[in-house]
């Protein structure tokens, strides 16, 4: 089982996983569970303070455009850019799971934003969700 945690600012559920994407290595990161996403997100506050990517690397400008994605969410359009990663989650008993997929990069207008963790990894797991209780676990399928 993987813990996560109730969010006394975002009133949200959100679990952390080492996040490593090309040229760094995994860093902790903190993820809203997001079950209305279709896709992973890491927000340009955690790219740039977890990360420690460049400002530069955030900028639409300098991106591909075969790696540009444009999405329409709640906070309105949205530009990410198509990234590698590889996710380490750590379960209750210290095992650790690994995971390989792509992940979305939010543009630099994406600052105020908590990264979001999308269907393409909570399919990986059985989401059990009590704000009541405040507890947040991801188990095995």
């Amino acid at each position: 089982m993987i813990s996560g945690y109730f969010s006394a600012h975002w009133g949200c559920p959100f679990v952390w996983t080492r996040l490593a994407i090309p040229g760094r290595p995994p860093q902790p990161v903190p993820f809203l569970i997001d079950t209305g996403s279709a896709t992973s997100i890491v927000h340009a506050k955690d790219a740039l303070t977890r990360l420690n990517l460049a400002m530069a690397a955030m900028e639409p400008a300098a991106w591909a455009p075969e790696e540009t994605v444009r999405r329409l969410g709640v906070a309105g359009v949205a530009r990410s850019r198509m990234i590698e990663a590889s996710f380490e989650f750590t379960h209750e008993d210290g095992s650790l799971q690994a995971l390989a997929e792509t992940i979305e990069l939010g543009a630099l207008d994406s600052q105020q934003l908590p990264s979001l963790m999308g269907w393409d990894l909570l399919r990986h797991f059985r989401i059990e969700l009590d704000q009541g209780t405040g507890t947040v676990t991801l188990g095995p399928r």
